[in-house]
């Protein structure tokens, strides 16, 4: 899922079949750190991830993505409910199409459900959309009630993709959250985050590295170190 997850995960690719115009596909996944726009979202320790996607040859699509979280959120329980072993689950419908053979575009709407917050997290939902020009792109997200019942929430992004040499790749990132109000992080409305990644493929595993970071404090991480520097490991396999 590429709005929701510049997570470095090790996925592993379920084989896509074709049927009346659609192509399904699916993945699971491992990362060593879930983070999500440079905030940890499995208390810096490992996630199991996965999901289904089905593509129309018209350009829509639908999927669903779930992963492993856990909030420790001792230090701040009316902002995360203490969830400690949930569950993250995501639906997502968008289409996406070129305008000419550099230019491309994706919008849509997704929704993310923690059935095991006591509450307190509170699902809510994004709108994103974004352009892509050859080895660049920038795009958005948009909350009208962000997590925890935050207000309005905007993520906005640039990325840039280079081919290094036959078989590696270097993809960077960077972010910035703007919240209408503090509650996600403590006594923070905003936030940069920023990633480079290294990829490859080899023996028929795909392998990444990334380094990941943001402008957070561990103050407005709430005593925590989910907003440090992180370097995350992905291995996957597609088939």
């Amino acid at each position: 899922m590429s709005f929701k997850k510049v997570a470095l995960a090790a996925l592993v690719t379920i084989p896509a079949s074709q049927a009346f115009g659609a192509e399904v596909s699916g993945n699971v996944a491992l990362t060593s750190d879930y983070k999500f726009r440079g905030i940890s979202q499995s208390d810096s320790a490992p996630s199991i991830q996965g999901g289904f996607d089905v593509g129309f040859d018209s350009g829509f699509y639908i999927g669903t993505w779930g992963a492993a979280v856990d909030f420790d959120c001792s230090s701040a329980p009316d902002s995360c409910g203490g969830l400690n072993g949930g569950i993250e689950l995501d639906y997502y419908a968008g289409f996406a199409s070129d305008l000419s053979d550099s230019v491309s575009y994706d919008i849509g709407y997704i929704y993310y459900d923690y059935p095991q917050d006591e509450g307190l997290l509170g699902d809510y939902g994004e709108i994103y959309g974004s352009l892509s020009f050859g080895d660049f792109g920038i795009g958005m997200n948009y909350s009208d009630e962000y997590w925890g019942e935050t207000g309005k929430f905007t993520y906005t992004y640039v990325t840039y993709s280079m081919a290094l040499s036959e078989g590696y790749a270097l993809d960077f990132l960077v972010g910035s959250g703007d919240y209408d109000e503090a509650g996600y992080l403590n006594e923070a409305t905003d936030h940069m985050n920023w990633s480079v990644a290294l990829s490859t493929s080899a023996a028929g595993l795909d392998f990444t590295i990334a380094y990941e970071d943001t402008d957070l404090d561990k103050e407005e991480a709430y005593g925590y170190d989910w907003a440090d520097a992180a370097l995350i490991l992905t291995i996957g396999k597609s088939l």
